[in-house]
């Protein structure tokens, strides 16, 4: 019994020398391909998500708001398209800039609470990430991501999505391509990583391999 509990504590000290040795520099990254895949699959997923949740909770919550003002918006907008016309687009009356208002923001939400709890409940694990083995992991010392981190990055891509895109989405792209750290902006504010999880088991069988 004392030479197995030798061998477990060499094995717990190995570990932890694992654990140390490991850098945020040092964690493998996804590619650009793979990153970029992985959001196309949450993203649809939300797509088809806030979908559902505005048609049948949302919209019948504001009986005020009717979709028929924007239907004949984009029905008129149509018709002066094909017409090839040189008149003026047809203008957003006041009905149908408040239903698409109400549109917006309730998808920003549903996709910023997407990430959070994908983030936090389900440990930097989305659908798409879980598909390609891929995890979004914090640089704190702690051992999942907080809250409040996990709001800032969702936040933060939202707007760099939706609201500045392309100029937000440049900056973030050149905070990869330049800083230090080589995290996208929303990364390296929300002070988190995205990892290919398959390239790090692998690199720590390879450190275990060595060891013996």
């Amino acid at each position: 019994m004392p030479e197995f509990d030798q061998d477990s504590q060499e094995q717990e000290d190995n570990k932890k020398a694992f654990v140390i040795s490991l850098n945020s520099e040092s964690l493998p990254e996804p590619s650009i391909a793979f990153r970029g895949l992985a959001f196309l699959l949450d993203y649809i997923l939300v797509v088809l998500l806030a979908t559902l949740i505005i048609l049948q909770v949302i919209l019948p919550l504001n009986p005020s708001f009717s979709l028929e003002a924007l239907n004949e918006w984009l029905d008129a907008y149509l018709a002066w398209a094909e017409s090839n016309s040189d008149t003026a687009a047809p203008i957003l009356n006041d009905s149908a800039q408040s239903i698409l208002l109400l549109i917006t923001e309730s998808f920003s939400i549903i996709f910023i609470l997407y990430f959070v709890l994908c983030d936090t409940l389900f440990k930097g694990s989305s659908i798409g990430k879980k598909i390609f083995n891929l995890k979004t992991i914090t640089l704190t010392p702690r051992n999942s991501i907080p809250i409040f981190h996990a709001g800032i990055r969702a936040i933060s891509k939202t707007i760099i999505l939706f609201y500045f895109f392309p100029i937000l989405f440049l900056v973030a792209a050149l905070t990869k391509r330049f800083h230090k750290s080589k995290q996208w902006g929303h990364d390296l504010i929300s002070q988190t990583k995205v990892i290919d999880e398959y390239k790090l088991n692998q690199m720590l069988l390879k450190k275990v391999e060595g060891s013996l």
